[in-house]
């Protein structure tokens, strides 16, 4: 809440005072999704966080992070939103997406590419989603076997 006051309650202060919430909205609204992009990487640390206490986490990380770096084949910059790392030989890797549409298997794809940009010999991928997954999503993830796709419901029954 504090987070989102100084984002935008200062900057539409005059409207919101005189009680003209539509105008104040209709400013609001065209950022909220990438705000909202943001909020929802905390939200997915504090329910990591909340599996690894319960014991239910498939990798014991110590701390989590967002990695940048170049991909040295095609020498491309490359994100992470969140990695957490349990010792040289196991990691997991998770992609947050805070959209309208269903997660496609190409976001499964990116995140496995780029968890192999390391060397970890036992990797997990999470893939975090506010409205679920496509069916193909789902069916590789249940092939591949070491991805857990995480809908926002999840994490709500989780965190509450």
């Amino acid at each position: 809440m504090v987070k989102f006051w100084y984002c935008f309650v200062p900057a539409n202060k005059s409207i919101i005072v005189r009680g003209i919430a539509d105008l104040a909205y209709k400013r609001i609204e065209p950022h909220l999704s990438n705000y909202m992009g943001k909020v929802f990487e905390d939200i997915c640390r504090q329910y990591l966080w909340k599996l690894l206490l319960k014991e239910k986490s498939p990798v014991e990380f110590g701390n989590l992070g967002r990695w940048w770096g170049t991909d040295p084949s095609t020498r491309c910059q490359m994100e992470i939103d969140i990695m957490g790392e349990q010792d040289k030989d196991t990691a997991f890797f998770a992609e947050c997406k805070w959209t309208t549409e269903r997660v496609d298997l190409n976001v499964l794809e990116t995140l496995a590419y780029r968890s192999k940009l390391f060397h970890y010999n036992n990797t997990h991928l999470y893939l975090f989603a506010k409205n679920g997954f496509t069916k193909g999503c789902e069916e590789a993830a249940t092939k591949m076997g070491n991805v857990s796709l995480v809908t926002y419901d999840d994490i709500l029954d989780c965190l509450l």
